[in-house]
């Protein structure tokens, strides 16, 4: 019997990692990696060997929010 998995709102998942840099399951949108940095999230999806993932980094609710570009 095959299940199918839940998406979780990506906003939901984003909000439990501020600051962060995430690397996301794209099926379960749930975070396989989280790093302080491009770089070292980079690394260690190399690693880890992950595949099938989207990478994002997570807003921290205390930075300003970009609205345009003028």
């Amino acid at each position: 019997m095959v299940t199918k998995q839940v998406k979780r709102p990506l906003a939901e998942v984003l909000r439990e990692v501020p600051g962060q840099w995430v690397a996301i399951d794209r099926l379960t949108n749930e975070p396989q990696a989280v790093s302080d940095s491009p770089d070292t999230l980079m690394a260690e999806i190399r690693t880890r060997r992950l595949v099938n993932i989207g990478v994002v980094r997570a807003p921290d609710p205390s930075e300003p929010e970009l609205v345009g570009l003028g």
